[in-house]
């Protein structure tokens, strides 16, 4: 349904939202050109990108970002498992979820198993 066709009241606070997010990722922006080695920067950048659907090759480029910085950023780890999950990557989304539990975050790990998409590992 396009905005156009939505109730008024959705309309605004589709509206409204569009803009805090978009606040939200100028503010995430000037933070990481203050600090760019701020591997949580790129990853909280990341995920506003992905809660609002737009730009995904962008957020998976920022994901990969944060990873190159910090390893074992757990939640990253997800975050990008996601994605490659939505894409139909499930090996690369195995990877990840591994990684990412083996750093104490088992939650792509058992979202996979429960859908029937992840095989193996402990």
């Amino acid at each position: 349904m396009t905005r156009e066709r939505e109730p008024f009241f959705r309309q605004v606070a589709g509206q409204m939202l569009d803009a805090e997010t978009e606040r939200h990722i100028a503010e995430q922006q000037a933070a990481l050109e203050k600090d760019p080695e701020w591997a949580e920067g790129y990853y909280h950048l990341a995920q506003l990108y992905r809660v609002h659907h737009f730009r995904q090759d962008e957020a998976k480029r920022l994901l990969l970002v944060a990873l190159e910085k910090k390893p074992a950023l757990a939640d990253a780890h997800v975050a990008l498992g996601e994605i490659y999950v939505a894409e139909g990557d499930l090996e690369r989304a195995r990877r990840h979820a591994e990684f990412a539990a083996r750093l104490g975050n088992d939650r792509l790990r058992e979202q996979m198993r429960r859908h029937g998409s992840f095989s193996g590992g402990s």
